[in-house]
């Protein structure tokens, strides 16, 4: 599990030594030229939008004029629909923010069983 916290993503380690005052770091947003909002620098947003059941963090750069995502670059067999597309999670996304974690209303983990597909309709296009 990684924690992000003030533009940093850091790695936790159970293992480490308590009390530990620091995790190890994996890398600092700011050197990728991305802009946090706020004083503590958080993402513009926080969610699976990629659809692998990790979480991308999604910034901005100092302009304002580019997007910066951040994401992992270990694969995975795992394929879901994007967590965004379950009502319960994307209520989270928009209640919540990048402020807490956003939760699915079913197990999601090892030994899960594929969530149902969701009931997405896709509105008419206008003429």
């Amino acid at each position: 599990m990684e924690l992000l916290n003030n533009g940093k993503l850091e790695k936790w380690n159970p293992e480490s030594p308590a009390p530990s005052n620091s995790l190890p770091r994996v890398l600092t947003t700011s050197k990728f030229g991305a802009t946090g909002v706020g004083s503590a620098g958080n993402p513009t947003s926080v969610g699976d939008i990629m659809g692998d059941w990790r979480e991308e963090a999604v910034y901005t750069d100092a302009d304002h004029d580019e997007l910066i995502v951040f994401t992992t670059d270990r694969p995975t067999d795992t394929r879901l629909y994007t967590l965004a597309h379950n009502p319960a999670y994307r209520n989270d996304m928009t209640v919540k923010g990048y402020m807490q974690s956003h939760e699915v209303e079913y197990f999601l983990g090892n030994g899960m069983s594929e969530p149902l597909r969701p009931d997405i309709v896709y509105a008419p296009r206008a003429n």
